[in-house]
């Protein structure tokens, strides 16, 4: 057979491999957006839409050179100083949290760390010092009393950094807590890039590229055919594998710490995480529950199914977290704040 015909078979049979496998990928990513609705995309404006969020006289956005988000002064303030709250991955500004702290009296910021258009676009290369703008904004409007400074997920990774290394808060409050600092959240780069940065200089960090490539690709799969993904083992994976200068440290931290993790988390190892910093201190009190998972969900069972997988716990599990931690949560910002 000449060459050319045989270089035009293969070319057609790598064009047919990809066509299967394309419409392969588009049937799972159907099938399981019906089986997993919980996964699937949901209706209205990503979370880090600031447009999205209510304003008013007392809701005021906000905005710095690195500052984004939302000032919430009560009316009737019954508690000194300010609570700062942060989302996570998903690029919010925790503002349902916010708007429950300010209907309790408390003024809070509700901030997005990253993903506005005067932050950095993507998780990756998230300067910690913008916490410095935050603390002047607060000396210029808020005034005297404490700060807290609330994080979930990869914003209770931002805040636990922030106590580490010395910046102005008082008190940290950690859902689903980190015991390392983690690869960034932009696989652009071939997952070289920290999550976070202080004065110019990378975070030491615990690498995706250090892991299992087996457990990358089922990863990558899942997410490619909408199954629910489960990113534990890829976090476990990178710090059994990474350098204790990644590690959080809280020892030389004086305020006080709080943590609430659940022992059936399918995103990271909070529980671990929880574990080993309150081993580190005895400052950090940990609240660790029993068949809750990454977000204890107030009511899991109404998202539809999908969530099991992906963050894991029981959907009575995670009602009791939500209610215990939230009983928790209250009592200590009163004592803190008064």
């Amino acid at each position: 057979m000449p060459a050319w015909k045989k270089i035009g078979r293969y070319a057609l049979e790598f064009a047919v491999t990809i066509a299967v496998f394309a419409l392969v990928v588009a049937g799972l990513r159907a099938y399981n957006a019906h089986r997993f609705p919980a996964v699937a995309a949901g209706d209205g404006p990503p979370p880090s839409e600031k447009s999205a969020y209510e304003t008013s006289e007392r809701i005021r956005a906000i905005e710095g050179e690195y500052l984004n988000g939302f000032h919430f002064t009560p009316a009737q303030k019954r508690h000194r100083g300010v609570v700062v709250v942060y989302g996570g991955s998903e690029g919010s500004p925790a503002y349902d949290r916010a708007r429950q702290l300010y209907d309790d009296g408390y003024e809070t910021l509700s901030l997005f760390f990253f993903g506005q258009p005067n932050q950095a676009p993507k998780l990756s290369n998230v300067p910690l010092e913008q916490f410095d703008e935050v603390s002047e904004y607060i000396d210029d409007n808020v005034g005297e009393g404490p700060v807290t400074v609330i994080g979930a997920s990869k914003g209770a990774e931002f805040a636990l950094l922030l106590a580490q290394h010395g910046f102005a808060l008082d008190n940290v409050v950690a859902f689903a807590p980190a015991h390392y600092s983690y690869t960034g959240l932009d696989f652009s780069d071939g997952m070289r890039s920290p999550s976070f940065t202080l004065r110019g200089e990378d975070i030491p960090h615990a690498s995706f590229r250090d892991g299992n490539w087996l457990t990358g690709w089922k990863v990558g799969w899942q997410a490619m055919t909408n199954y629910p993904v489960s990113y534990r083992a890829m976090y476990e994976q990178a710090a059994e594998r990474a350098d204790n200068q990644a590690r959080i440290d809280l020892t030389s931290f004086n305020g006080n710490v709080l943590l609430f993790a659940g022992d059936s988390d399918r995103m990271w190892q909070s529980e671990v995480a929880g574990e080993h910093l309150a081993s580190t201190s005895e400052r950090v009190e940990l609240h660790v529950y029993r068949d809750a998972g990454h977000a204890f969900l107030e009511d899991a069972g109404a998202l539809g199914d999908g969530w099991q997988l992906s963050l894991g716990g029981t959907v009575e599990g995670n009602a009791e977290a939500h209610r215990d931690s939230e009983r928790i949560l209250a009592e200590r910002l009163a004592a803190w704040h008064g």
